[in-house]
């Protein structure tokens, strides 16, 4: 969208919306709304100082001119969004604002539109969101509690939020071991060098008791336009002591595990550290085995796997998914790996081979008629598309020849011979279609007696050449009526035919295509039947 300053002027120069038009954070346009927002008197005023990071808190400088060069090389609309700026009298201004691409001059720039609100992140926001969550939720700064839940109150032994408010002090609950590294952390997301993660810590409650914890923090700015962190945590205290439990139970742990991997339905095997296959079971082998060693232990070719636990590394995630791999057994799996405490990688794969294959199966009689085999309408318009769009991959243009068949006193057959003679002919039919086109050419039952053929690619001539053809090829079919009888069901077809697509005067839709083969069909059926007749939408032509 290209603007100009005297249209963008005369669009929002007096609107209350606050607008800005700015490059490289530097602003080109502003009305007087938005200037009075950021506490500048006047547009003029505004303009002496364009520069727009001196309303931008420091500490959001990097990532404000990150989103605006992303905007200025982008296009279209990028969202709403709250900021909080900063007014030339240093007081703070909480802003919706949203910002969209346009075109400036001779070159792109991001228009702003802006509108005040009273604040940023309020504890009555959060609490109105989340404050009956089940999940623990807690806003803090430098571990101290601004906003807590009743289930964080609860998950740290609190009667209720009020209570737990009493003393917000959340740093008593680390251990002391701990808390540089805590302190470090929190430290490191409030400035923005960090992003929180999810992690799980243990912490010690007030009683002596302690308590696991999975935590999620995000930072976010609280109502006073500072930032804070928003932490969600969930009661992993069953999981830790189910784990303990095993813990303890060490001895027993290994033939447990082998066990429980070995009754488990699907894939599953316990890798160490070098990736090395340590624990697994019968379908494990059966979807990764290779021919055994020379000493007659079990081999793996898990090198998918292998890549899959390098990116997995890479970018710090502690699981990993890959869906529809082809595993060296030739079967297709959807595999899910998950880092284990202490190194090494548990590996689960679900065999959806079988799966596959009845959706395809379910697909294909979607799509397909189930007596001839040959495509019904949906498959035929979902096939069309696929050609289309593959010929413009490729800067082709789609162009294609039509012809539509009907055959000619098909009933009689049915009444004559019964409808299992009727039903072979149809078949024949189709049978021949198929043989007789090459392998991107559509064949396709419209319904009844009738059918398609779609031919890309193809010119007038030669959609006519190959129709007079297919019409010599149907004459000739010969259904036996009796298995030693040599009586035979014959049949002939009518023929209307066209092209369409890309052509020189206009762009031809399939549809325009359908009716106009139609309507030359019927006309062959009026003039005798056993005949083509070819029309186009530039000049009507019999043949």
């Amino acid at each position: 969208m290209r603007f100009e300053p005297t249209e963008i002027a005369r669009l929002y120069g007096r609107s209350r919306v606050g607008v800005v038009v700015h490059q490289d954070l530097k602003a080109v346009y502003v009305n007087d709304a938005y200037a009075k927002m950021l506490g500048r008197r006047d547009v003029k005023d505004f303009m002496s100082e364009p520069d727009m990071r001196q309303y931008i808190p420091p500490s959001f400088h990097h990532e404000a001119a990150k989103l605006s060069e992303g905007f200025q090389e982008g296009h279209g609309f990028h969202g709403w969004k709250k900021v909080y700026n900063i007014r030339t009298d240093g007081t703070p201004v909480w802003m919706e604002i949203s910002d969209e691409t346009v075109e400036w001059g001779q070159g792109n720039a991001v228009l702003t539109t802006a509108q005040m609100i009273d604040n940023g992140t309020t504890a009555m926001q959060v609490d109105h969101m989340l404050g009956r969550s089940f999940i623990g939720v807690m806003v803090h700064r430098n571990m101290t509690a601004l906003y807590v839940n009743d289930a964080f109150a609860h998950l740290m032994g609190a009667e209720n939020a009020s209570k737990f408010m009493e003393n917000p002090n959340v740093l008593r609950f680390i251990p002391e071991q701990n808390r540089p590294r805590a302190l470090k952390h929190v430290a490191g997301i409030l400035s923005g060098a960090l992003r929180g993660e999810r992690h799980r810590v243990r912490d010690i409650l007030d009683d002596g008791s302690s308590v696991w914890r999975d935590l999620t923090d995000e930072r976010i700015l609280w109502h006073d336009g500072k930032p804070a962190i928003l932490t969600t945590a969930h009661d992993v205290r069953d999981e830790v002591e189910m784990n303990e439990e095993l813990v303890r139970a060490k001895a027993s742990l290994e033939e447990a595990v082998t066990e429980v991997i070995r009754l488990v339905p699907s894939a599953v095997a316990m890798l160490d550290s070098d990736l090395k296959v340590i624990h697994h079971n019968y379908e494990f082998s059966r979807l990764f085995g290779v021919p055994k060693s020379e000493d007659d232990s079990p081999s793996f070719d898990i090198s998918a796997l292998r890549e899959c636990y390098a990116k997995m590394k890479q970018n710090g995630h502690g699981h990993a998914t890959l869906d529809e791999m082809q595993t060296p057994s030739g079967r297709l799996a959807d595999i899910r790996m998950n880092m284990m405490e202490g190194g090494g990688v548990m590996v689960s794969a679900t065999d959806i081979t079988d799966h596959k294959r009845k959706e395809q199966m379910l697909d294909t009689l979607a799509s397909t008629d189930p007596l001839t085999r040959a495509l019904n309408r949906r498959g035929f318009e979902i096939a069309v598309s696929r050609l289309r769009e593959i010929r413009h991959l490729k800067d082709k243009s789609w162009v294609f020849g039509l012809i539509i068949l009907d055959l000619d006193y098909f009933k009689d057959i049915n009444d004559t011979y019964g409808h299992a003679i009727g039903d072979r002919v149809l078949e024949k039919v189709a049978e021949t279609l198929r043989q007789a086109l090459r392998d991107d050419d559509l064949v396709v039952r419209l319904g009844g007696e009738e059918f398609a053929v779609l031919l890309p690619s193809a010119t007038a001539a030669v959609t006519k050449r190959i129709g007079e053809r297919l019409a010599n090829m149907i004459r000739a079919i010969e259904v036996p009526v009796e298995k030693d009888g040599d009586a035979v069901a014959k049949v002939t077809a009518s023929f209307g035919a066209t092209v369409g697509g890309e052509g020189r005067q206009r762009f031809i839709e399939l549809a325009e295509a359908m009716a106009l083969a139609d309507e030359a069909m019927y006309a062959a059926k009026e003039a005798g039947r056993d005949q083509l007749i070819f029309r186009t939408f530039e000049r009507e032509q019999d043949s």
